[in-house]
């Protein structure tokens, strides 16, 4: 009676009439136990992405500062050169897209620059926000969210295409009736991106690199000699609306990070370039940025 009661409380769904034969207990509290890994959220995640990969969600922040080189024809002739202060805030999950094979990547970008002229006697400040949403389809069955833990391969790639849309300003200390150029577009973009995991000690650091180039997109930019006066307060537009593509809009961004895991959280650290240039109703843009950043990402997994 003594055996019976301790095998009732082991295994509830035994009954007190029934004995197990050899066997029976281990295999039914083996159930109980792979129940209880099924309420597990990294149990409903399987390997290569495909299927529940939606319930996984990458969150990663990161600040950084660095060389800033803007030329803007409209304000100036000349090249200010200073620092470029920038914050990215980084969302990525695998979708049910494709078999599970999309991933989409929703992107922040945030920066400021303090430039000055070659005699440094003018300052010139610029600043502006980027708000980007791309899906990339992961080729080889592989995940480029969370590759250590979800892919077959160390190394693992996706291309894909984003929308994004960007408002900013240039404005130089100077008198003058412009002091200030407007920034925006909407544009569609082609990129791609690649992960390494290198493992040393039994340690995962993850590489990760993505580049994306603008395709086609409309922009805003005043007309050669044309004030924002003429443009908004006496509505004498004149192709203040212009189609961009790359040939009148070559620019790039790359971004390059590694992941250092400590604990619970990632250290993140990277390098993001900016270049970004235009011709746009015969007035010269460019800026080039360079920026170290810093941060820590996190996996969420939502239910």
């Amino acid at each position: 009676m003594a055996v019976v009661l301790l095998l009732s409380l082991c295994c509830p769904s035994l009954s007190f009439g029934h004995l197990p034969h050899h066997g029976e207990h281990h295999s039914d509290c083996l159930s109980q136990d792979k129940d209880k890994d099924n309420d597990n959220p990294n149990s409903s995640l399987p390997l290569g992405g495909v299927g529940g990969g939606s319930k996984e969600v990458l969150h990663s922040s990161m600040i950084g500062v660095g060389f800033s080189n803007i030329l803007d024809t409209y304000l100036s002739s000349y090249n200010y050169k200073g620092t470029d202060i920038r914050v990215q805030r980084e969302t990525m999950r695998m979708t049910n897209l494709r078999k599970g094979h999309v991933a989409n990547q929703s992107l922040i970008d945030f920066h400021v620059d303090i430039n000055k002229n070659r005699t440094r006697n003018i300052k010139e400040y610029a600043g502006g926000i980027r708000y980007a949403q791309g899906w990339y389809y992961n080729f080889m069955g592989g995940n480029v969210v969370n590759p250590v833990e979800r892919s077959h391969t160390r190394f693992n790639f996706a291309v894909g295409l984003s929308a994004s849309g960007y408002l900013g300003v240039v404005y130089i200390n100077r008198s003058g009736n412009n002091p200030a150029q407007a920034k925006a577009d909407l544009i569609l973009n082609v990129g791609g991106l690649a992960t390494y995991d290198m493992v040393i000690a039994h340690h995962h650091y993850l590489w990760r690199y993505q580049v994306t180039f603008p395709l086609m997109g409309i922009a805003f930019s005043p007309d050669y000699g044309q004030s924002y006066y003429e443009a908004f307060v006496t509505e004498h537009y004149s192709r203040n609306v212009v189609f961009a593509y790359p040939g009148n809009m070559p620019s790039m961004h790359h971004k390059l990070t590694l992941d250092i895991p400590i604990k619970r959280y990632t250290l993140r650290v990277g390098y993001v370039a900016q270049i970004d240039q235009s011709l746009f109703n015969h007035l010269k843009y460019h800026s080039y940025s360079h920026d170290f950043m810093i941060g820590f990402n996190k996996y969420l997994y939502r239910r």
